[in-house]
């Protein structure tokens, strides 16, 4: 995902990432998990889907401020508003991977809690 992002100007992410927080509230976990299902051929299906499982894990607990900021950037790559429509051909999912990896970086010490708490990691 780290190639994609490097095509978006500093403006283009800037926009993107405001956009992400405000989407925040629009997150619907039926089309998340609907959007998962449609997209598995997808480079960011992984990444989409742990953050996914993370905002819907009721055992495990996360603050508010990051549950928002994973439904945003969920939010952000499943709904048509974006920075860069997703309809133009290879550039449209741009945003959506800049979103994402975003996020998976920001969030990088708090998966890697998810993941243990998952034993996916020891």
């Amino acid at each position: 995902m780290s190639q994609n992002t490097q095509t978006l100007d500093e403006s283009q992410q800037h926009k993107a990432l405001i956009l992400r927080d405000e989407l925040a509230d629009t997150f619907d976990e039926e089309k998340a998990e609907e959007f998962g299902k449609k997209n598995q051929n997808k480079s960011w299906y992984k990444d989409f889907m742990l953050l996914y499982h993370m905002v819907m894990d009721k055992e495990y607990s996360i603050d508010g401020k990051t549950k928002l900021a994973i439904a945003g950037a969920l939010a952000y790559v499943i709904l048509p508003i974006d920075i860069i429509p997703d309809f133009l051909p290879i550039v449209g999912w741009l945003d959506d991977a800049f979103v994402l990896s975003f996020t998976m970086a920001s969030l990088a010490e708090e998966i890697e809690r998810y993941k243990v708490f998952k034993g996916e990691l020891s």
